[in-house]
């Protein structure tokens, strides 16, 4: 018998110009790529039309962005809003400096994932995992 074969998963991982922080995205992208996940790295984005460009020509499964300005929310409304324009459906995960209290709002935005202070690596790599199997 003869089982079929799984595809990679495939993700994009960014942050926006002005973040001048970038250990805790490299850290993830780092983890991601040691667990078997194909990570396009796309160091700092000026415009979201950016992210959705690459993530059509790239083919990835899922959106990641980094955010630590308190900009989370205009992001991830945006990104939203551009996917849903360019008839691109596909998950998007947000991380950083995000507070609790915003939370339910990005969810509630489409936003699948939030990951805030004290998130761990391993907690987005599995999430990745069981969200992209879903899909």
């Amino acid at each position: 018998m003869e089982t079929a074969k799984k595809e990679k998963v495939r993700v994009l991982l960014t942050r926006h110009v002005f973040e001048g922080h970038d250990i805790g995205l490299r850290t993830i992208v780092n983890r991601c790529r040691e667990s078997g996940i194909e990570v396009i790295y796309y160091p700092r984005f000026k415009d979201l039309n950016e992210v959705v460009k690459v993530a059509e020509e790239e083919d990835v499964g899922l959106i990641g962005i980094s955010s630590s300005t308190g900009a989370h929310l205009y992001l991830s409304e945006v990104l939203i809003s551009t996917l849903k324009e360019k008839g691109m459906v596909m998950p998007v995960i947000v991380g950083g400096i995000i507070p609790d209290k915003d939370a339910s709002t990005l969810k509630g935005l489409g936003i699948a994932g939030v990951f805030g202070p004290g998130s761990t690596p391993d907690e987005v790599v599995s999430f990745i995992f069981t969200l992209l199997d879903r899909h």
